[in-house]
Formats: C-alpha cells, sequence, structure tokens
C-alpha cells in the first residue's frame, strides 16, 4: 500500500515541524499527535507495520520491494 497525499504532506508537515507534531506507531495504527498536555490526534495514516514502511520508503523514492 502507497502513501495517499495527504499522508505524504502530514509526513513532511511532521518533518518540518517537530516541535509541533509526532508520529506515533503502535501495534495496528501509526498516526500524528499535535504536542501538548492533550496530544490530540490530527491524522491517521492509512497503512501501518510493514505496509507502512514499504509505503513510507516507496514515498521517499528508495528503489523497494514486498515479500
Amino acid at each position: 500500500m502507497e502513501f495517499t497525499q495527504e499522508d505524504h504532506d502530514w509526513f513532511e508537515r511532521v518533518r518540518e515541524m517537530d516541535y509541533k507534531y509526532k508520529i506515533v506507531i503502535d501495534n495496528d495504527s501509526v498516526w500524528v499527535e499535535i504536542l501538548g498536555e492533550d496530544s490530540e490526534c490530527a491524522h491517521v495514516f492509512n497503512s501501518h507495520g510493514y505496509e507502512f514502511i514499504y509505503g513510507l520508503l516507496n514515498d521517499m523514492g528508495i528503489n523497494v520491494e514486498m515479500c
């Protein structure tokens, strides 16, 4: 599964504003939280686990194959 354009945009936003957002990884989900007292969820990525890694590497332009 590949990143959607929205996933790509959120990943870039977190990279550029790591003082405001963080990516949280759980067994069955990956999401973006707004840093602060309430740690509000801002975005849930479409994939998780190895599919998330595959989508991320693919989005970065890295030659990757899923077996």
